[in-house]
């Protein structure tokens, strides 16, 4: 159990510091409540902090069901689940929407949107818990198009049967909790408020870009 974001980023740091053993390392943190966790760990081994932001994709009148995720240049992945709903016209509006929002929070947050990688840089990729993974699987594939040949994804907690997943199409996944039991991330703190736009702004002025 975490007492908040900032204690759980701190303890995933110190797990960090051997991992990335010094390389030249970005972090790329998920909003809102990735930039809390990426912010302490960038702090703790003296990286940059950027942030990528992903929305997943739901169908009509099921907003916590995704059957994918999509960030801002339109890079889309696409849940097994998707060929249920493919035909569906309300599909391709939630498409548009998605789209559209994350170009909105991108900008709002980072100012642009576009992105240079060094390939030789680490990206570490990191949230403050991951429950499904679909809006990580988004960038990961969003990554590959800028040929960033070393990932590692790092989070407080992820369940048993995600991280199975994820440790298939990464080399590095590095968490300190891997429940078999989950039914949220938000479970595994003591305080889990809602991070606002203006702290995540704060937070990324603070580590600048």
């Amino acid at each position: 159990m975490f007492k908040d974001r900032i204690h759980a980023g701190k303890l995933l740091a110190e797990k960090l510091v051997n991992v990335v053993n010094g390389k030249n390392s970005i972090v790329l943190a998920i909003p809102r409540g990735g930039v809390i966790i990426g912010s302490e760990v960038s702090k703790r081994i003296d990286s940059e902090l950027d942030i990528i932001v992903s929305k997943k994709i739901t169908p009509p009148n099921s907003s916590e069901f995704a059957i994918g995720s999509i960030v801002h240049d339109g890079t889309i992945y696409l849940e097994p689940n998707w060929k249920i709903y493919s035909n569906d016209e309300q599909i391709a509006k939630e498409i548009e929407i998605k789209t559209q929002e994350v170009q909105r929070r991108l900008l709002q947050y980072r100012a642009k949107s576009n992105y240079n990688f060094d390939v030789e840089k680490t990206v570490i990729i990191v949230d403050d818990g991951i429950a499904t993974g679909c809006t990580v699987q988004v960038i990961l594939k969003w990554l590959s198009k800028y040929n960033v040949r070393d990932i590692i994804l790092a989070v407080p907690v992820m369940p048993a049967v995600t991280y199975e997943i994820f440790k298939k199409l990464i080399k590095r996944v590095v968490v300190l909790e891997i429940p078999t039991s989950f039914s949220s991330v938000g479970q595994f703190y003591d305080t889990f408020d809602q991070v606002s736009d203006e702290k995540v702004i704060q937070v990324l002025h603070a580590r600048r870009f």
